[in-house]
């Protein structure tokens, strides 16, 4: 007589009534850590579709000696007529940046709606949570893009600059004349990790800080938000690479490992121009449908505490839930409107690329 088996009956449903075992669970692998979204303050809310600010700076120390009683000349500023008194408002720059509308929709038909799912029971509630996580990532990656500024025409939206554009030392679009270039980042704020064989030293990152407190004045604590690579390339600050056997390369270290600890990852870094805390992410330099790759690995942000980088929104994140006007079933979408605000310039902040 014939046995029945489990490979008779088969692993997956069948006319012979094998039931399939799928967990009630539906577990996410794509990123969704967004550590500038999470790091950058909100700043005032913006009501226009170009959101601007103003910027000051000071002149060069100078100390001649002063003649007692000398008569000082005002002329009210009259035109090729020498004047002793300034005027304090000339190196002043007005700077701004354009709000970038984001969304992602979702739609469910009624039977799908009805049938019943493993994971999430509500098809479309997962789809509305889904999205706000999607649109979260969107403006993580937006704001550490080089996308540039933008004015929107009937064929496509406005664009904000990103931290690749705000941290470029040559950038002429936020910056298009020679007052407002005076408050964009300088030549050695930013380190071309990929022009320099995808490596950087110790000496090329205390240089980088070094210029951004040259320009800034202030050795504060500073957030690195970096990718995998240069997280790397810091961590190798630990060690010496002094050969190669059978081609692998050979380490020194440079700590004591006595207690039998071997810390190789460097999650702060104390410099002479301030305290640099190590923040990873993979959602930075990407363009729009990109993929991380090594200009996304070796990007990073020098952010200091005291930056006054800051997201502005006209309109804040919300979902809006359409109605179903044709019968093909419940759709709906989550949006935002917000713009990136540089508000002392790009002075402060540094780049590696």
């Amino acid at each position: 007589m014939a046995t029945a088996t489990s490979y008779s009956l088969g692993d997956r449903p069948s006319e012979r009534g094998a039931r399939e075992s799928l967990d009630n669970t539906l577990r996410r692998t794509a990123v969704e850590t967004t550590p500038l979204f999470s790091l950058l303050p909100r700043g005032p809310k913006a009501t226009a579709m170009f959101s601007e600010w103003l910027v000051d700076d000071l002149s060069a120390p100078q100390f001649p000696g002063v003649i007692d009683g000398k008569p000082l000349k005002y002329t009210g500023g009259v035109s090729g007529v020498a004047d002793d008194f300034e005027d304090k408002t000339t190196q002043r720059a007005r700077l701004g940046n354009r709000i970038q509308q984001l969304e992602r929709t979702f739609a469910v038909t009624p039977q799908a709606q009805a049938v019943s799912v493993a994971g999430p029971s509500d098809l479309y509630g997962s789809s509305k949570a889904r999205s706000l996580v999607e649109l979260k990532r969107d403006i993580e990656a937006l704001i550490g893009s080089d996308t540039d500024i933008s004015t929107g025409t009937n064929s496509s939206g406005d664009t904000l600059a990103g931290l690749g554009t705000w941290t470029d030392p040559a950038n002429t679009s936020i910056y298009s004349d020679a007052t407002k270039q005076k408050y964009r980042a300088v030549t050695n704020s930013r380190f071309d990790m990929t022009g320099n064989s995808n490596a950087m030293t110790e000496n090329d990152f205390r240089n980088l800080l070094q210029s951004v407190y040259e320009n800034h004045g202030n050795a504060s604590s500073y957030r690195l938000v970096a990718g995998p690579a240069v997280i790397n390339e810091i961590s190798d600050f630990t060690r010496l690479n002094v050969a190669t056997t059978n081609g692998h390369p050979a380490y020194s270290l440079t700590q004591n490992v006595g207690d039998g600890v071997l810390r190789l990852s460097v999650q702060e870094y104390i410099s002479d121009w301030g305290r640099v805390l190590m923040i990873p992410s993979l959602l930075l330099g990407f363009t729009s449908g990109g993929v991380l790759g090594t200009a996304q690995r070796n990007r990073a942000y020098l952010i200091p505490d005291d930056s006054h980088l800051e997201l502005r929104y006209l309109e804040d994140i919300k979902s809006i839930d359409l109605v179903d006007p044709d019968g093909g079933g419940k759709r709906g979408l989550v949006r935002t409107m917000l713009t990136l605000c540089a508000t002392a310039g790009s002075k402060p902040l540094g780049s590696i690329v």
